[in-house]
């Protein structure tokens, strides 16, 4: 199981993006790479599958700001209960 974050650096996202990092580590075991990706972008890649993103849905929920992690969490569990 491998994980990618990608943030963007400007938008302040690093420390959550790390945050998470941990968490999933943590929680699965995983590996998981943190890399600094597109302006405005949050994504969480679940083996090279887009699994949770700042962009469609998250964007309608949120005006400015990472996805909050517990419902980044959420999308994973449900990708993860998908393969």
């Amino acid at each position: 199981m491998k994980f990618e974050i990608l943030y963007c650096g400007p938008c302040g996202y690093r420390d959550q993006a790390d945050e998470l990092a941990t968490e999933l580590t943590d929680r699965f075991g995983a590996s998981v790479t943190v890399e600094e990706g597109k302006f405005g972008q949050f994504d969480v890649l679940l083996d090279d599958e887009l699994v949770a993103s700042k962009g469609g849905f998250w964007r309608r929920k949120l005006i400015h700001g990472a996805p909050p992690q517990p419902e980044i969490l959420e999308a994973i569990e449900r990708a993860l209960k998908r393969s």
